[in-house]
């Protein structure tokens, strides 16, 4: 595009963009508690022109809102794009006051900004407003805020199918990680919950404790045994809660453990999880116990390079505005997983946002800007239909 980045810059309102943010930040929107949040995206997108609707999230997770999902019809044949947000916020996220202070945004130290995620849901919304005011050609749009993600990606886990038929896209962003625009998580791992129970004897201590099948002992031998903590640069493992026993003067009966396993790369995720079971069961026979699995996958992993076209549409779009990319790899689960796995190719974009889930958490107006300027370069960057023919969507 001549003169590209000059024009993305002009097609943006900067102020609109500040005051857009300054509202959604001033409205509660704690987790499970996104009703006005949610009323208020509901009133802004139908006035952008979006046909919208909200699923049925709210009551399936006991919140006051569902996930709301939005259309915004092309008017050219391009490759359709998805945007994501979250609309709740972490405590202490009650009455935030958003101040300016140069070209940053925070509050007054007692609460936080929510800027995670309001700064996507702003640079969302003002993305749609500038390709609706300057008429630029854009495909079909889709818009996701979903509710609860602070609480372990409640909303997009339950994302109503019915309603994510209406969704078409060929590509997904999800505007949910810290740091400057052009940052881009290329890779997350998937994320196993694992709970284990292992089952011996209980036994007076004191008086017969030999006819006692002690359930610690079993789990001392497994876990001594056993690779935790950081496995390489891929693949961590946890046993992180432990609950069991009677009395202090009983053999331990039973022992309740809940653990993970995440990795990048799903073959290290298999080989941890059979190692760990293994482990367990060796220590259980040799004890004269038994142990039980429960396994549930949380979400899968994410891996750039399974999405060529996806990556070089984003240096597409960031080499038309000047914007640096910085990939990178995350060790925690976002809404990308859940996407991916409904069968979006999607990536995390930074969003211009620090310090989050602190009370000094701040965005930064400049890097808010330019994530605008980035999605704006995205929609001006995708192929033609007829060019790019018909895509599978599922997941590779």
């Amino acid at each position: 595009m001549e003169n590209g980045d000059d024009r993305m810059n002009r097609w943006i309102n900067e102020k609109r963009l500040i005051a857009s943010f300054c509202d959604l930040v001033a409205i509660d929107s704690l987790s499970y508690r996104e009703r006005d949040m949610a009323d208020e995206l509901l009133r802004r997108l139908k006035r952008l022109g979006f046909e919208v609707w909200e699923d049925d999230a709210g009551p399936k997770i006991g919140g006051s809102a569902g996930n709301i999902i939005a259309k915004l019809k092309g008017i050219v044949d391009k490759e359709a794009l998805l945007f994501t947000a979250h609309m709740d916020t972490v405590q202490p996220g009650t009455a935030k006051t958003p101040l300016l202070s140069g070209k940053r945004i925070h509050t007054d130290g007692t609460t936080v900004l929510g800027g995670d995620d309001a700064a996507g849901i702003a640079c969302i919304l003002e993305m749609a407003a500038s390709l609706r005011e300057h008429k630029l050609d854009h495909g079909d749009i889709y818009v996701i805020f979903t509710v609860a993600e602070e609480m372990g990606l409640q909303g997009a886990k339950n994302l109503n199918p019915a309603v994510m038929e209406k969704v078409k896209a060929n590509y997904g962003f999800v505007l949910d990680d810290a740091g400057k625009a052009g940052g881009v998580v290329a890779a997350a791992p998937a994320h196993v919950k694992r709970h284990i129970t292992i089952r011996g004897k209980s036994a007076h201590a004191g008086v017969e404790p030999e006819k006692g099948i002690d359930a610690v002992r079993i789990m001392a031998e497994a876990v001594y045994h056993m690779q935790l903590g950081r496995l390489d640069e891929e693949t961590t493992a946890n046993l992180g809660m432990i609950k069991g026993g009677e009395a202090g003067n009983t053999v331990c009966g039973q022992l309740e453990i809940l653990g993970e396993v995440r990795s990048r790369n799903p073959e290290k995720l298999t080989k941890q999880l059979k190692a760990m079971q293994r482990g367990f069961e060796e220590a259980a026979r040799n004890w004269g116990g038994a142990v039980e699995f429960e396994d549930e996958l949380l979400y899968g992993a994410i891996d750039l390079r399974r999405h060529p076209d996806l990556q070089k549409l984003l240096e597409k779009a960031a080499e038309k505005i000047g914007l640096p990319m910085d990939y990178h790899s995350s060790g925690g689960g976002s809404d990308a997983n859940i996407l991916n796995s409904l069968g979006f190719p999607c990536v995390t974009l930074s969003s211009a946002f620090y310090a989050m889930h602190t009370v000094q958490e701040y965005v930064d107006i400049e890097e808010m800007i330019r994530l605008t300027e980035f999605m704006l370069s995205i929609t001006q960057s995708v192929e033609a239909v007829e060019k790019a023919g018909v895509r599978n969507l599922t997941t590779e």
